[in-house]
Order: structure tokens, then C-alpha cells, then sequence
């Protein structure tokens, strides 16, 4: 998974750009010709505006202004004061309906063609954004359907790794990162607010939910005196050049204090929560139960995943990709005795186990079908033994937007159960996944603009494509890598399948079992694991799976419109340059490129 630097925001944001879209939703793109000084105007006009929606989006927080850029002056935006922002409100939502009413009457005053490439782009991706945000935000409810607080990616899960990695590019980020530190309160108490609210309406997590976030809480709070972020925090003040002895003394105090004052009893107030709102006002299935869920979970699935597909369209996809890849690896295990036997027997296995050298090997993979990239520092990090536990297996944290060339991915020692399972998930965080991907993309300058467009469907589908191909990187012969492929692949469109299901169709965990059991997975422990999962974080599997899915249904039909010309790596560079994008949007142009009918 790509955990995003702006993972503590990124809530309140979809609220913010998603209020009052309805004149929008519905409109034709703006036509006409204009005159060359008017088309000129326009342009510059379209280029004064991605520049103020960058500035505001950037600024809205100290933690986002400082992962984001590295030398805010340089683009004339101001840093905001040292918080973590607002929390999900009434008055944001209220306060957000007029600046969004203000954003589209600037919209519809272009003419779409008077726009160069790269800014109509842009508007194709806020006009699809905006007529989805129409559906989320057509009922009140649907603002508190989903919340902050979640298993495995909620925001207690990564607010100690966001604020580690907290760049110090010069010693007054030291004090910004200090001053930002005493904020902590405050956020959680307006948090723990919010998911009071989600209760008082009934949208609250299930108790085994609570159940998992509650174990996570305590797990971080176990260790006080050696918290990560002191730890963190002292080694990095050492390291950090042009301090004197009495500096260093001074900052690592102030954080010592700040922590076990400040952050960690906003820790304890918020686990004091979790166990007062169990079993209070929750919801045991998913959002298709609720009022409304099936239209709102599938118009955030859009939004989530990029692909425009009808609910049934999407129910039949979903459902045949994950028969044909069962039935591939049925077909192969029964073809071949031997490959079966090394399966039974522990042997699809390789000897690589040092995360540096697995990287070194898949950079070095990727040169005949990937186009290159520049020179960029990666460092391998692994996860504080505070959150193993309940840590995903690996992550990469983006780089800020002016210094793409320094970036970090973390691999949970704890959550690794092979060295074959360490290639692969290096391979979807660093060469050719994630990592790759976002320095592809920066290294070709786009406007900031584009980031905070990012499409998720779009990056995981990339980094588990990326995953999946690097399979046939390893030792494994052909054969050998085709089935872990298909059995990597299978278990994704399984949790997709019962995640889909449940979100938007609304089965019951009757249904989830049922289609477990069909595949002859009769673990009850399994089944309601996969069920909590999907309805704590729902449609996150999705970001994944279908993400992949609509990725090689793109480069299917690419093979079918270039025939024997097609070559892989002129789609990866399409694919990489264009950038992050819904995948109609992504179709429109790689015909475009690529030539053949609509």
C-alpha cells in the first residue's frame, strides 16, 4: 500500500472539494471557439487557478505543507500555522458549500477548448470528480458513512509513522514539527467528537472492529519511555548537522515532554472512547445497508478506483476474473505433479532475504521492459516494534513534490511470512510499483495541481500490477511464477469479491461464507476476518483489485489496436507519463496515442 503524507487529511479533503456539485455533475463541457487572445487569456487564467487550488490544498495543514514541499517560498505559498487542521464538522461542511459553489462558477467560465492539453486533463478530472461528490454528499448522513478511526490504515495506525517521518530540511522545521507536536490534543479530542457523532447516527464500527482498533491503541501505549517518537526523535536530532550540544539537549526535552504529556494521553482519551462507544450506535454489515449505501458506496468506489462501471458490470467482472484465475490454477496443478509437490512441500521459495539487495535486483529487472528513471535515493526502513502488529507488510511514503529523489519505504519484519512475499511486496512499494511510478511521474514536471488529483485505483493498480509481474523477476522458473501469480492474484479478487458484496450489494456474512465455502474456504476464524475487514475499511480491496483489473483490460486492448507492433514498454510509458487518472480518461488518450476506434 502507498500510505499518502497527507493520510491524516485525506477525510476531511474529500469533504471539502465535494460539497454543492450539483450544477457541475450534470453539464456539458463548455465548446465554442474564441478568438487566439481570449483562447490566451483562458489559459493563463486556467494556469492562475491550478495554482491557487494547489495552494490552498498544500496549506491546509503544517503536517501536509511540510511532506508536499520542501521549499514552500519558492512557490509563493504561505505556511499555515502549526496544526493538523480541521476535523469533519457541520461548520466545515456548511463552510465548504460556499467556497465550492465559488470554485465552479470559475469553472464554467472556460471555454474547454481554448485549454491546452494538460489543463483539460486537469478539467476532465475535477468534472468527473465533482458530479461523484454530487452523489456522496446528496445526504447529510453520508458525511459520517466512513470516519477516521479504522483498523490496519485508521489514523491511530498512522499518525506515529507520519509524524517520524516529519522532514527536517532545515532547523526551523525542528520547531514547526515542535510547535505542530502541542496541536495533537486538540485534533484527537475533535476526532473523538466526530465518532461520537458517527455513533449518536448509527454509522459507528462494529464492536470486533472497535475490538481490533482498541488492541492497537494499547499495543502503541505499551512502550512510554521509549515511544517511537522519542526514539525517533533523539537519533534524528544526533544526525541532524549545525546543532550544538545545548540545542540538541533542549529539542529532545521539549519532544520527551510533548509526547508523554500531550500525545500520548490524547492516545488514552481516544482508547477511553473506542470503549465507551462499543456496541453504541455501530453497524455490524456494510454501506448498502445503510440509507442510501448501495447509490453512495458505489459512486465512492468510482471515485476510489477510476473505473466508470456500472454496479452490474462490475458484479459480472469481478466474478469472472476470479473464476478464471481459479480455474488457471487448478488447471496447472493438475497438469504438473512436480510443481504441485514443491508447493505441498514448502520449496516456491528464494533465497534472497536482505531487503536492500532484493531492491538492487529489482532495479535491475526492470531495465528491458520499464522505461528508466533518473538516479533517486531510496532508503529501506523497518517499522518500530510498537506497531508490527498491527502494521501492513510494507509502505511507501511519497515524496515531497520539490525533492521526489528522496523517498522511503517500510517493510514490517512481522508481517512478512517469506522471502518470496518480502520480493513481491518490495516489488509493489519500490521498482517498479509505487516508488518507480511516483518519481516517473514527478520527473516529468506536471503541475503540482495533478497530486492532489491523485487517483488511488490508478497507483495501487499500478503497484499490483507491478507486484504481480515481479513474480518472473525471482528464480522461480515460468511455470512456477505463473501460479504464485495467479495465487497472489486469486486471494486479492477473493476479499475484492466479498468486499464488493457486501459494500454494494449488501450480502450478509451468510453470503461472504457461502462464496468462501464455494472455493472450499470453510474457516470460520477466515471468513469473519475477511468480513470485518471489508466492512471496517470498505472498498479499500478494491483500490487493489480493480485498480489491476481495469489496468490489463487497458493494455488488452492495446494489444488489440497495435497488433504485432505493440511493444510493453511504449504502453508502461503511456501509461507512467500520462499520470495518476480515472481510467475512461486514460482510455480516451491511449487511443488516442496508440491508435483504433471508440
Amino acid at each position: 500500500m502507498i500510505l499518502t503524507k497527507l493520510s491524516l487529511r485525506l477525510f476531511c479533503l474529500l469533504l471539502v472539494l465535494s460539497i454543492s456539485l450539483g450544477p457541475f455533475g450534470s453539464c456539458e463541457i463548455p465548446g465554442g471557439l474564441v478568438d487566439e487572445e481570449t483562447a490566451d487569456t483562458q489559459r493563463e487564467e486556467f494556469d492562475l487557478l491550478m495554482d491557487e487550488l494547489f495552494a490552498d490544498w498544500v496549506s491546509s495543514d503544517a503536517l501536509s505543507m511540510n511532506y508536499y514541499l520542501a521549499d514552500p517560498d519558492k512557490l509563493n505559498i504561505e505556511r499555515p500555522g502549526p496544526t493538523f487542521g480541521d476535523v469533519v464538522s457541520e461548520e466545515l461542511i456548511i463552510e465548504s458549500k460556499q467556497e465550492t459553489r465559488e470554485l465552479l462558477e470559475r469553472l464554467n467560465g472556460f471555454t474547454y477548448r481554448s485549454l491546452r492539453e494538460d489543463q483539460q486533463i486537469v478539467f476532465d478530472i475535477l468534472r468527473r470528480n465533482l458530479a461523484l461528490y454530487e452523489i456522496l454528499e446528496r445526504e447529510e448522513d453520508y458525511s459520517y458513512y466512513t470516519g477516521y478511526i479504522r483498523p490496519l490504515i485508521g489514523i491511530q495506525v498512522q499518525f506515529p509513522i507520519l509524524l517520524a517521518e516529519f522532514n527536517f530540511y532545515t532547523a526551523e522545521d525542528i520547531e514547526r514539527y515542535l510547535d505542530l507536536m502541542e496541536d495533537t490534543g486538540r485534533y484527537f479530542n475533535d476526532m473523538i467528537e466526530f465518532e461520537r457523532e458517527r455513533s449518536r447516527r448509527g454509522f459507528f464500527l462494529s464492536e470486533s472492529n472497535v475490538d481490533k482498533v482498541t488492541e492497537q491503541i494499547e499495543s502503541y501505549l505499551e512502550n512510554r519511555e521509549d515511544n517511537l517518537l522519542i526514539t525517533v526523535f533523539d537519533s534524528r536530532i544526533d544526525d541532524y548537522e549545525g546543532l550544538d550540544g545545548q540545542q540538541r539537549e533542549f529539542y529532545k526535552q521539549r519532544n520527551r515532554e510533548l509526547v508523554l504529556e500531550n500525545v500520548l494521553p490524547a492516545y488514552e482519551r481516544l482508547l477511553d472512547a473506542m470503549k465507551e462507544l462499543r456496541g453504541v450506535g455501530s453497524r455490524s454489515g456494510g454501506l448498502a445497508e445503510l440509507p442510501g449505501g448501495r447509490e453512495f458506496a458505489h459512486a465512492l468506489l468510482r471515485l476510489r478506483t477510476g473505473s466508470d462501471r456500472s454496479i452490474n458490470e462490475l458484479e459480472v467482472l469481478l466474478d469472472e476474473w476470479l473464476e478464471d484465475t481459479f480455474r488457471n490454477i487448478i488447471i496447472t496443478l493438475r497438469s504438473n505433479n512436480e510443481i504441485y509437490d514443491r508447493l505441498i512441500e514448502d520449496q516456491l521459495e528464494i533465497d534472497e532475504d536482505i531487503p536492500e539487495n532484493i531492491v538492487s535486483q529489482l532495479q535491475r529487472a526492470v531495465d528491458r521492459d520499464f522505461p528508466p528513471i533518473r538516479d533517486t535515493r531510496l532508503v529501506i526502513l523497518e517499522v518500530h516494534e510498537n506497531l508490527q502488529e498491527h502494521m501492513s507488510p510494507a509502505f511507501y511514503l511519497a515524496p515531497a513534490i520539490d525533492r521526489f529523489n528522496d523517498n522511503v519505504v517500510y517493510v514490517n519484519p512481522a508481517s512478512i511470512s517469506s522471502n518470496l512475499f518480502m520480493f513481491t511486496a518490495l516489488a509493489h512499494e519500490s521498482y517498479p510499483g509505487h516508488m518507480y511510478q511516483t518519481v516517473y511521474f514527478l520527473q516529468q514536471t506536471p503541475h503540482p495541481v495533478r497530486v492532489s488529483l491523485s487517483n488511488t485505483g490508478y497507483s495501487e493498480g499500478w503497484a499490483t500490477y507491478a507486484e504481480m509481474r515481479s513474480y518472473f523477476f525471482t528464480d522461480l522458473d515460468y511455470e512456477e511464477a505463473g501460479l504464485m501469480w495467479n495465487f497472489r492474484l486469486f486471494d486479492l479478487l477473493l476479499q475484492a469479491n466479498i468486499d464488493f458484496g457486501v459494500n454494494v450489494l449488501g450480502w450478509s456474512f451468510d453470503d461472504a461464507f457461502d462464496l468462501l465455502k464455494s472455493y472450499n474456504y470453510n474457516d470460520m476464524e477466515i471468513a469473519e476476518s475477511i468480513y470485518n475487514n471489508v466492512t471496517g475499511m470498505p472498498l479499500t480491496s478494491l483500490n487493489y483489485s480493480l485498480g489491476f483489473i481495469e489496468l490489463t483490460e487497458l493494455i488488452n486492448e492495446a494489444i488489440n489496436i497495435q497488433g504485432n507492433s505493440f511493444e510493453l514498454i511504449e504502453f508502461h510509458r503511456f501509461f507512467l507519463e500520462f499520470g495518476p487518472a480515472p481510467y475512461p480518461l486514460l482510455r480516451e488518450h491511449m487511443i488516442a496515442r496508440f491508435g483504433g476506434n471508440t
